[in-house]
């Protein structure tokens, strides 16, 4: 009974309250701060750091040259758009032989810094994409495809292969799928990220397209995994601009 007097007195008074002054301390977290670490946590983490540490170190293959992004296309853009659409037809003769990609599409943007020349690392490649994407393939219409490349000029290009066409007045001008005229009666299939898919960076457009495959393979595995393979057969890594994308003023 004692204690519910005193909680009913304390709730009584709280309206009488009032916090005239509040005092702050800023603690600063930087290299003039030491702690020492834990011994027995440390114990535990060293064995994965060790081994995280080895594995971002695995060098893949080697680049000739250091390959940079931009638009409206580059070294970088195209050396990857190139390789989604070959790995992407490969993973079509194991698991949908009757599908055939038409194009790819890479999102400037999603490819955050170049390929260095020389070794290229694991780690290389956590930086170029830092994302946890997913390989979706999307099957457009001749017209939704003509609206997905007037997008694209309209951002002043992006990393695209399967595909060629110029800018003019931020539209597609002359689009051509493999090697022949966009036909809007056809239909398309296109490789990109689930990001884009979902209608990320901008790309609404194609979030509405119905037919789709996620395919369950994450971008950057796709990359290394290729990677690999052209270290194993002494390849390196070429890649150059061929006008697949261009300013047509």
């Amino acid at each position: 009974m004692a204690i519910i007097l005193f909680i009913a007195v304390l709730l009584s008074g709280c309206h009488s309250l009032i916090v005239t002054k509040v005092n702050s301390t800023n603690i600063r977290l930087d290299s003039t701060l030491s702690i020492a670490p834990d011994p027995m946590t440390e114990s535990v983490i060293l064995p994965y750091r060790t081994k995280l540490m080895n594995d971002m170190e695995e060098v893949l293959c080697t680049s000739k040259d250091a390959l940079f992004g931009g638009r409206p296309e580059s070294p970088l853009t195209n050396f990857c758009a190139d390789l989604i659409l070959s790995e992407s037809d490969s993973i079509c003769l194991k698991r949908y032989p009757d599908i055939r990609m038409s194009v790819s599409m890479v999102n400037r943007g999603g490819l955050r810094v170049p390929i260095p020349k020389g070794h290229v690392k694991v780690q290389n490649m956590f930086e170029l994409m830092p994302f946890e994407n997913e390989i979706v393939f999307l099957k457009l219409s001749g017209v939704e495809m003509r609206r997905f490349i007037d997008h694209m000029a309209s951002r002043g290009g992006e990393g695209v292969s399967g595909m060629r066409f110029g800018i003019k007045e931020d539209k597609g001008f002359n689009p051509e799928i493999q090697g022949q005229p966009l036909d809007d009666t056809k239909s398309y299939w296109l490789v990109t990220s689930d990001y884009i898919a979902n209608g990320g960076d901008g790309f609404e457009i194609l979030s509405s397209i119905k037919e789709r495959i996620a395919t369950g393979v994450k971008f950057r595995d796709m990359f290394i995994n290729h990677l690999r393979m052209l270290g194993k057969k002494n390849i390196s890594i070429e890649a150059k601009t061929d006008g697949r994308v261009y300013d047509a003023k």
